[in-house]
């Protein structure tokens, strides 16, 4: 699982409330037709065609759409910043969008996002907020595509597992998570029995429903450590 980060810049103008509502996102680049069976020579030759990308600049273009098309795979993850908030998302399929291949709409070539989550920029984690640095202040391309250099399970998403169904990020297994159940197979971990067992079943509920509460609270860092919490007692 990869996750990516774009901008909602698209045409020269903001697509966030479109991307939003409509549950996906896009790259832009109206006129290139189809890119679903096209290889990277022939879109590179498109691009050159349409918009006169030549040398770095169309190396660089063309690096932003292969990722788009072909990088990105349905189960990956989108981070969508804009405004000093961040929206993550869960990617569907590539499709291709004939009404929308338009100058003014420009939003042809697309990939359907369940939108799980929004947080502001700052309390993402230190790692997140350097990778969404250049879309937040504007350095990005129009449709500009990222890949996050580490796995998704170290970017620190669960912060964003409260806001979504059943409190869970689909597919995902946060670090914290897969270290937990490492510990849990490991043979001295069987003499140490469950929580319930340690600290009594009501005791242990009664901790739950804090923890519950504290996920509506208005304390982001709070609201992260309640989910982080709650997974580790999920699991």
């Amino acid at each position: 699982m990869n996750l990516f980060r774009m901008s909602p810049s698209v045409g020269g103008r903001s697509r966030l409330d479109d991307f939003l509502r409509d549950c996906f996102v896009s790259i832009g680049y109206p006129g290139i037709g189809s890119l679903e069976n096209a290889e990277a020579a022939e879109v590179s030759k498109r691009l050159n065609r349409v918009y006169g990308y030549e040398g770095n600049e169309l190396k660089s273009r063309l690096g932003s759409v292969e990722a788009f098309v072909r990088d990105m795979n349905d189960g990956d993850y989108v981070l969508l910043p804009c405004g000093g908030r961040t929206w993550l998302g869960d990617l569907g399929d590539y499709y291709y969008r004939d009404d929308y291949d338009s100058k003014e709409e420009a939003t042809c070539h697309r990939r359907g996002v369940t939108w799980l989550g929004v947080l502001p920029t700052a309390a993402l984690s230190p790692a997140l907020r350097e990778f969404v640095r250049a879309a937040e202040s504007g350095q990005a391309e129009d449709g500009g595509v990222a890949r996050f250099a580490l796995p998704a399970e170290q970017a620190g998403l669960e912060a964003f597992a409260a806001q979504a169904p059943g409190g869970m990020l689909p597919g995902f297994k946060p670090e914290a998570l897969q270290a937990l159940e490492r510990e849990s197979e490991a043979p001295q971990a069987e003499a140490c029995g469950s929580a319930a067992a340690l600290v009594g079943e009501e005791t242990l509920q009664e901790a739950v429903a804090v923890l519950r509460e504290a996920l509506h609270g208005g304390d982001p860092l709070l609201r992260v450590r309640a989910a982080e919490a709650l997974l580790r007692y999920a699991k």
